[in-house]
């Protein structure tokens, strides 16, 4: 985990490359409420997923694993 401690309802933090705001934390789950800093939508994430600065680190879409069409 990036983060030390489970964060604080208004804490700023990164989403990869993107500024989000920490909503709501569960700490038994170890999941937190957040939302882009410039959006409205609300989403949970795995605290591990955030951090404290932001990560430029290339990745690959998990769609090139797969057939990338979920509806079946």
């Amino acid at each position: 985990m990036m983060v030390q401690n489970l964060p604080s309802k208004g804490d700023k933090l990164f989403l990869m490359n993107r500024e989000v705001v920490v909503l709501n934390a569960y700490a038994i789950f170890g999941f937190i409420k957040i939302r882009y800093a410039e959006e409205t939508f609300e989403f949970i994430v795995d605290v591990c997923a955030i951090t404290n600065d932001p990560d430029y680190t290339s990745s690959l879409s998990i769609r090139l694993f797969g057939k990338g069409d979920c509806s079946e």
